[in-house]
């Protein structure tokens, strides 16, 4: 039997690898210290490498920062796309579930996320960064938003972008004040119910003749 030649580790796989090493040592290391707690010299040193592999790599800890919410956000909704796949019937608390679960996760993501909008407010120059960065995480949740009311036959009646915008910033809102409070866990559940059927609508059968 003829063996399977071996791929080359390329500069560019080995730079790929390196990145990829960082960002997951750096989302331990935020979850763990936080944004301002964390240093570049543990984030190095979780991953195996030098302080000077993430300058290599990354601008510093606000780059890679940014790369670690890029890299979690597509993966949360890689998360619920596929629990919506296998959910064949669901209401709005339904939703609200899911997204709970799958988007805004724990308290100590909660924590990270206060925490850089925070920082981001006292700084103009990240404050600009986390502006552009929120518009293009909205970007991204309306083109799923699109993708997961077309599969289900539903029409939006407000821009996707519109509500994506709504569903971002009402439900972080929400997460706060129930982290604060644990009687305001049911204040997502309303607010799925309220804006869903609002916003979406099922699309009328065309008859065939």
């Amino acid at each position: 039997m003829q063996a399977q030649p071996v791929e080359r580790w390329t500069p560019e796989r080995r730079r790929a690898l390196t990145r990829d090493t960082l960002v997951s040592s750096a989302a331990a290391v935020f979850a763990r210290r936080g944004y301002e707690g964390a240093s570049l010299e543990e984030i190095a040193d979780a991953a195996g490498f030098t302080r000077g592999a993430i300058y290599k790599n990354f601008g510093g800890k606000e780059d890679l920062f940014f790369a670690v919410a890029d890299r979690d956000f597509t993966e949360r909704l890689r998360t619920l796309s596929e629990r919506l796949a296998h959910q064949h019937e669901f209401g709005p608390a339904d939703l609200a579930a899911l997204w709970r679960e799958t988007v805004i996760g724990s308290t100590d993501d909660l924590a990270l996320h206060m925490e850089v909008r925070l920082y981001a407010l006292r700084k103009p120059a990240v404050k600009a960064r986390l502006a552009e960065h929120q518009r293009t995480t909205r970007t991204t949740l309306a083109a799923f938003i699109t993708e997961q009311t077309d599969a289900v036959g539903f029409d939006l009646t407000i821009p996707a972008t519109t509500f994506a915008g709504l569903l971002d910033a009402a439900t972080w809102g929400i997460a706060e004040s129930c982290a604060i409070d644990e009687g305001d866990t049911a204040l997502l559940d309303e607010f799925f119910a309220l804006v869903v059927p609002a916003a979406c609508t099922e699309r009328p059968v065309r008859s065939s003749s």
